[in-house]
């Protein structure tokens, strides 16, 4: 590799074409883990070890009460990280899913 040794071939080669599918690899279980909600309100009992999104509907909704400009809030605040991740990593995640149909 022109003089490169393993470190420097790994860092020029090797990562710049892992990249897209290290992004895709962390923003998917990101994504996952935010809409298991069923499985959270099933298996997790105690009040304190709640995921944010269990947390938010039980708190938020009291029967037939839905307090939703409180819930849209909470809402924006839980998706807004993901968004951003999201948004900002665009084109790796697009080089990712794209990258062997060439």
């Amino acid at each position: 590799m022109d003089g490169c040794g393993l470190v420097g071939g790994i860092v020029r080669v090797i990562v710049p074409l892992s990249r897209p599918g290290l992004v895709i690899a962390t923003i998917f279980p990101i994504t996952f883990a935010m809409n298991e909600v069923l499985y959270a309100v099933v298996y997790v009992g105690p009040r304190t070890e709640r995921t944010v999104t269990v947390a938010i509907a039980s708190t938020l909704i009291r029967g037939d009460i839905f307090y939703w400009g409180a819930l849209m809030a909470a809402g924006l605040l839980v998706g807004l990280p993901l968004a951003i991740l999201f948004m900002l990593y665009m084109d790796h995640f697009i080089r990712g899913l794209t990258g062997g149909s060439s």
